[in-house]
């Protein structure tokens, strides 16, 4: 494969609704829940470098089992770092971001942008990868499968690699970017067209046929058989959405949770007390939402008018956002006692996490005032993986070059920023924690320190 000696260019690409061209608005604002996790392309923006300096990161500590925060992969040695690897010259690289900043739902990926806006600055920095500046290229894909296909493609024709992904709609450019063989360092995969593309290593490998069953384990054994055989699963009404929440009801089945209240929901739902008051006729004690943050405050909304609410309400990480736990600046006192799922370090701990200081220090470069939150932890990492791999292969990089490097890579934390995943088999880690709000704010609920790591491992759904 021909080495681009002269530029790195590096996609950052945020589709938000990649397959939606057959879908309504409100199908398309479903899929943007769904990781709770045509158009034309926009105008490029781009970012230069900011600032100056060196910077640090530590990797991180524990094991597959146990408590702990990950493996890691080593340590980071920030802009400085990658440019000692040796290079061809002041040339820049150019970092294209494809993002849906437009139409259904607007920015709610944003910080992935952001987040590599900053690792662009930082590497640029200290004097960039290889003796190469990066250069960040954003383009809004306005909810669009088309889009999704053509910002994928612009990648193949402009891009060395695709870096930090983000998309609820993620396999509109799937087939494309497989058959022109662009590396892609995905954020998270959502999709199961992404995930099982060739050309795709994501930091976080979410799968339609794999899922992790430790957080059931720990619900089970922290509430009793009285609460998980009394579950309720509300999902939005769009494929992605109920093919996620199917696959958590079948896994978490086999450790004992029933079902005994399951519904769609519109996303145009007018009121939510029908369910509210379906769950309580039901005697439901648990329930759990594959939706977007602002669909579950609807529904706590309708239980704090109802004054019921189950033992236990379980959300994604979709709810780690401070838009989610106050509104209108004020604390939004249904989500209190809420369990928010998350399995990276998180905001309110950065003052023990150097790699979460290193982050939120370039955020604030390139983006002042702005709070890192779970979507950009992972797309950071991606470019801070990228950036090891560029050091370590050195100036001829090529894209076989990087696609070697990141199948050996089998345990990566971002330097402690999240748990850490086996990036080259694509395999998520069993690793986690729960959250818990109280008046607006987040806190720690388990485990006291690091990650649980030893609730259960991956099972096949």
């Amino acid at each position: 494969m021909k080495s681009r000696a002269t530029a790195i260019a590096i996609s950052t690409m945020l589709l938000l609704a990649g397959c939606g061209a057959r879908l309504t608005s409100s199908q398309r604002a479903a899929g943007i829940g769904a990781l709770g996790v045509g158009g034309d392309t926009g105008n490029a923006a781009t970012t230069g470098a900011t600032g100056s300096g060196t910077s640090s990161g530590t990797a991180g500590t524990g094991t597959a089992t146990g408590t702990g925060t990950g493996t890691g992969a080593g340590t980071g040695a920030g802009g400085a770092g990658a440019a000692a690897c040796g290079g061809s010259g002041p040339n820049t690289a150019s970092d294209t971001g494809v993002s849906d900043v437009s139409g259904v739902q607007a920015a709610l990926f944003k910080s992935t942008f952001s987040a590599m806006q900053a690792w662009a600055a930082m590497v640029n920095s200290g004097g960039g990868l290889c003796g190469r500046g990066i250069k960040s290229m954003l383009i809004d894909t306005k909810a669009d499968s088309t889009a999704n296909h053509a910002a994928v493609q612009q990648a193949c024709d402009k891009a060395f690699a695709l870096v930090g992904s983000m998309s609820a709609f993620d396999d509109g450019g799937a087939e494309v970017g497989q058959s022109c063989g662009i590396p892609d360092l995905t954020a998270i995969t959502v999709n199961s067209a992404r995930a099982k593309a060739t050309n795709v290593y994501p930091i976080y490998p979410v799968r339609p046929d794999k899922i992790p069953i430790g957080t059931a384990n720990y619900i089970k054994e922290k509430y009793g058989s009285s609460v998980i055989q009394n579950a309720a699963m509300l999902y939005l009404n769009a494929a992605v959405t109920k093919a996620n929440a199917q696959q958590r009801m079948k896994a978490y089945s086999t450790v004992g949770f029933k079902w005994t209240y399951v519904k769609q929901v519109e996303i145009l739902e007018p009121s939510y007390s029908t369910f509210v008051e379906g769950m309580r006729r039901a005697g439901v004690k648990y329930v759990n939402m594959v939706a977007n943050y602002q669909s579950i405050q609807k529904l706590l909304q309708a239980m704090d008018q109802a004054d019921w609410y189950p033992t236990v309400r379980d959300w994604d990480s979709v709810a780690y956002s401070d838009q989610f736990a106050n509104q209108n600046g004020q604390p939004f006192k249904p989500a209190n006692g809420s369990l928010v799922f998350v399995n990276t370090n998180i905001y309110e701990e950065r003052a023990t996490n150097p790699e979460m200081q290193l982050y939120i220090t370039w955020l604030n470069r390139v983006a002042p005032g702005a709070k890192p939150d779970y979507f950009g932890f992972y797309a950071w990492s991606a470019g801070r993986l990228f950036q090891q791999l560029g050091a370590q292969i050195g100036p001829k990089l090529t894209r076989k070059a990087l696609f070697d490097a990141v199948k050996k890579i089998h345990s990566w934390d971002g330097h402690g920023l999240h748990a850490a995943h086996d990036i080259g088999d694509k395999i998520m880690s069993p690793c986690f924690m729960y959250l818990t709000i109280n008046n607006g704010k987040f806190a720690r609920k388990d485990p006291a320190s690091g990650f649980m790591c030893n609730k259960g491992g991956i099972v096949n759904t």
